[in-house]
């Protein structure tokens, strides 16, 4: 196993931590909200999608962002309409905070994720590069 491949298996595994934390958060009937969130509530949501949608590119293999999103996008929705059966309210704009969350966090994981894979190949390169002038030597 490569090293990308521990890396990437350490982030569906954060991934899968994230989204049991997020699922305990939206759809608890109290959730325990710290005292800045209280105030800009909206911003809250907005950047809890943007780190789930970040893990979720770094996490990812071969499979399209556009497939990602939408199996997020169903999450983002499905958690607000969840969220009735919970005593809690249905919000539209939650839903858009969090597609917007999702939206601007799954690029971000890309990019991490190819700097990565570069960073990565580089270093494996160099190795060998320097194993190979060791063994001619």
């Amino acid at each position: 196993m490569n090293r990308y491949e521990r890396f990437r298996r350490f982030f569906v595994v954060a991934g899968w931590l994230y989204f049991c934390f997020m699922a305990y958060m939206l759809l608890h009937p109290r959730p325990p909200i710290p005292p800045i969130a209280r105030f800009n509530f909206g911003y809250v949501h907005f950047c809890a999608f943007i780190v789930l949608g970040a893990i979720v590119g770094l996490a990812r293999k071969k499979t399209s962002s556009y497939y990602w999103f939408g199996i997020l996008f169903v999450w983002c929705a499905g958690s607000e309409f969840l969220q009735r059966y919970t005593g809690r309210n249905f919000e539209l704009r939650d839903i858009i905070q969090n597609t917007l969350g999702v939206g601007v966090g799954l690029p971000i994981g890309a990019v991490l994720r190819t700097l990565l894979i570069k960073r990565l190949s580089g270093e494996r390169k160099a190795g060998d590069k320097a194993e190979t002038a060791e063994t001619n030597g």
